[in-house]
């Protein structure tokens, strides 16, 4: 086990293929930092994602986008093994990381890796840079499904049409029709793009129809 502050990071997608006794290695090379946040508090891009990129170890993280008159959109959500960040620290675009906001959404713990060494391999030519290039390569890919599935999501015609293909993704995210959603239900109406009150008479009407069932955050496809 590869373990920093009692986290085992070599479980991390970033790290795939990368083995178990080049993660310490991995985490001194790279000048990789662990940060803890309490619940509904913000990750700072100027301390905390200055040129770096952040991947979830415990908890959640919510990314809000913000317009010219100060209203907030919530545009996407990591969980465990997610990464972030990597926008702003690929990018030149100052007003892409001015619109931008990060929030724990419960206790939350996060690493954050330079950029910089991601991109470029280390004077000692560590064998494992390319792998995690790939890496990361890859958890972008994966970022970038992630928003057409919103795009998706937030395109169909009615509240009931909305809720059940984001339920229908969660379903498949987690091979299972039992699962539990990363949302809570007023973040679940803003993903949605929906009024929450419409969204939980929804909810409801769906469940006495017999088409799911729900208990706070866990669901189940019936029909």
């Amino acid at each position: 086990m590869s373990a920093v502050n009692g986290t085992d990071i070599s479980r991390l997608p970033l790290f795939n293929g990368i083995d178990v006794s080049d993660c310490m290695l991995l985490f001194d090379c790279l000048g990789c930092r662990i940060r803890r946040y309490k619940k509904d508090e913000h990750i700072r891009l100027d301390r905390d994602l200055e040129s770096t990129v952040g991947s979830v170890l415990e908890g959640g993280v919510r990314t809000y986008m913000e317009d010219v008159w100060g209203n907030c959109t919530l545009v996407s959500y990591m969980v465990k093994g997610d990464i972030f960040g990597e926008n702003l620290a690929f990018s030149e675009n100052e007003q892409e990381k001015q619109s931008l906001s990060f929030l724990s959404a419960s206790p939350t713990l996060v690493l954050f890796i330079p950029a910089n060494r991601i991109l470029h391999p280390c004077k000692n030519s560590c064998r494992f840079h390319h792998q995690l290039t790939q890496n990361m390569y890859s958890l972008i890919s994966e970022k970038n499904l992630s928003l057409m599935e919103k795009i998706y999501v937030t395109s169909r015609n009615s509240v009931r049409e909305k809720i059940l293909t984001y339920l229908s993704l969660e379903s498949r995210r987690n091979r299972s029709t039992t699962f539990c959603i990363p949302l809570r239900r007023t973040e679940m109406a803003e993903y949605l793009c929906i009024n929450r009150s419409a969204m939980s008479r929804e909810l409801s009407a769906l469940k006495k129809e017999g088409i799911i069932d729900y208990s706070k955050d866990i669901f189940t496809i019936l029909n």
